[in-house]
């Protein structure tokens, strides 16, 4: 990990912000027919708290998905 990276603001403004980013993006999903997932959750949460970046959360959700 690069210690100089730039991480997510932890402050409250921010993490609501992502929260109704995510949120919303559920809500358009599940007018879709999505269907719980618990490792996109759990991808979600963290990125909601600050843990991981979008890129991180992008790179994680397509590397589940990339054909071996």
């Amino acid at each position: 990990m690069n210690v100089h990276a730039r991480r997510p603001d932890r402050s409250p403004a921010a993490i609501a912000k992502r929260q109704k980013a995510t949120e919303q993006a559920r809500a358009a999903n599940i007018r879709q027919g999505y269907k719980h997932d618990p490792v996109l959750e759990a991808a979600n949460a963290r990125y909601v708290a600050g843990e991981i970046t979008i890129d991180e959360f992008r790179k994680q959700m397509q590397a589940r998905f990339k054909p071996t």
